[in-house]
């Protein structure tokens, strides 16, 4: 992108497609999104945490206005975009912009392994369910498994940094590998969860 960007520092990761509800309130992100508004053009939702903005983010694209407040404030509904990096940052306005550049996967004609998507979607869905979680019932496998990775870090309560992690993946067979990581890490731990609480609804005693 030539032009500069809006940007919104968020504690949250925004992934493509995505559906992202905000409330604008502080007077800055006001005057920000006025400006899209008009314009008709996105921003772009940075993860913020710890003092530090990531350099990797996402488009928002305003699909609603639900409500608008008699001080100004708004609710908005927002789409994720492409993703973007930034190049570097401008703070000449109340609000965050950015240079920004594209960021594409190197490799998206080449998808990952059957055998590795299989076994990520077998350690998601006993997850899901260990957790008593829905997400992995409206799960939609393309052929080629793009965008797959996405859906799953945007429906399921990841820890946000594997979240960026994964947003930041230049492959579909990069974002497969680190679901994977995460899921055979945390997945033993949740095992002994549902045996313990298991043996704890049947004699009343957790070992």
């Amino acid at each position: 992108m030539s032009e500069l960007l809006p940007l919104f520092p968020l504690d949250v990761v925004l992934f493509p497609r995505m559906v992202l509800p905000l409330h604008i309130f502080e007077e800055r992100y006001k005057e920000m999104i006025g400006e899209c508004l008009r314009s008709k053009t996105p921003f772009g939702v940075l993860y913020a945490h710890d003092r530090t903005t990531e350099r990797v983010g996402c488009l928002a694209r305003i699909l609603k206005v639900l409500k608008k407040y008699d001080d100004g404030r708004m609710d908005l509904l927002t789409r994720g975009g492409d993703r973007f990096g930034i190049l570097h940052f401008d703070t000449s306005t109340s609000y965050l912009r950015g240079r920004t550049e594209p960021f594409a996967d190197r490799d998206r004609a080449q998808p990952p392994e059957r055998t590795a998507v299989e076994g990520l979607l077998e350690l998601y869905r006993e997850t899901a369910r260990i957790l008593n979680r829905t997400e992995a019932d409206k799960l939609v496998v393309s052929s080629d498994y793009q965008g797959l990775c996405f859906q799953i870090a945007a429906g399921f309560a990841l820890p946000k940094k594997v979240k960026q992690r994964v947003l930041e993946g230049r492959s579909e067979t990069e974002r497969v590998a680190i679901l994977t990581a995460y899921f055979n890490e945390n997945l033993p731990r949740l095992r002994r969860t549902l045996v313990a609480a298991k043996r704890a609804g049947s004699n009343g005693h957790v070992r």
